[in-house]
């Protein structure tokens, strides 16, 4: 009985004894915590995660194309006139510079600094998007069914209104040549290429579109009036 007891008693003092150290240990790790908390990171202690003097993160966003484009300048209005007697046909060119050039052989009242004057200097198409496209031209009649009569012509010309603004090259297979007239496309789809490098950059994203009309002296008469459709493909 007396081993019993002397085996009860060490125990307990075992116990006893353990309950203070973790008694004690529990406040050296408060105190460490509170009033020293960088010495538990020296240790290897700490809840916090480590890193270096470097990290990293990470920005994301999708920007999706936009092929737009659009007509600033979307009307040419000659207004009313006809064929000077005697003459076989007038000659209406929106590219000429000077009002006395740009009607030869008609009575179109054009004078510098006019209404009319203004309303032909041709179409401005931009590309007010952000994709590069290929450029194509239609229009909704030919020279016969516009105007009439005997040896119409109906012709466009595209020009770079900002430089740069079409990237092709003149000489590209395919391509209608910068700054050349050609007679107009009224076929099924998107018509005649006209640029496949149109740029989108704001410092060069416009092209100039003239027209020359023919008009016979035996031309259709009234209000004559067409369409001219721009398509853009992504390049």
């Amino acid at each position: 009985m007396k081993e019993a007891h002397a085996e009860i008693g060490n125990t307990e003092k075992i116990v006893v004894t353990l309950s203070t150290l973790i008694a004690l240990l529990s406040v050296v790790f408060f105190v460490l915590t509170v009033f020293f908390p960088g010495s538990l990171s020296k240790i290897g202690f700490t809840g916090y995660a480590t890193a270096g003097n470097t990290t990293s993160g990470i920005v994301n966003l999708t920007v999706q194309q936009g092929l737009v484009i659009n007509f600033t300048t979307d009307i040419i209005d000659w207004g009313a006139g006809s064929v000077n007697l005697g003459a076989l046909n007038a000659t209406l060119d929106t590219s000429r510079v000077g009002a006395e050039k740009r009607v030869l052989n008609g009575n179109w009242s054009m004078f510098n600094g006019s209404t009319n004057y203004n309303r032909t200097n041709g179409l401005v198409l931009q590309n007010i998007g952000n994709v590069n496209a290929t450029i194509y031209l239609k229009t909704g009649k030919n020279a016969s069914s516009f105007l009439g009569g005997t040896s119409p012509s109906y012709q466009y010309n595209v020009t770079n209104n900002e430089t740069g603004s079409c990237g092709q090259s003149n000489a590209t297979a395919g391509n209608a040549t910068l700054g050349l007239y050609y007679e107009v496309n009224a076929t099924n789809g998107d018509g005649t290429k006209i640029c496949d490098w149109f740029n989108f950059d704001d410092a060069k994203d416009a092209l100039r579109i003239h027209v020359l009309l023919r008009v016979p002296s035996d031309s259709k008469t009234s209000n004559l009036q067409d369409t001219i459709t721009a398509t853009a493909v992504a390049s």
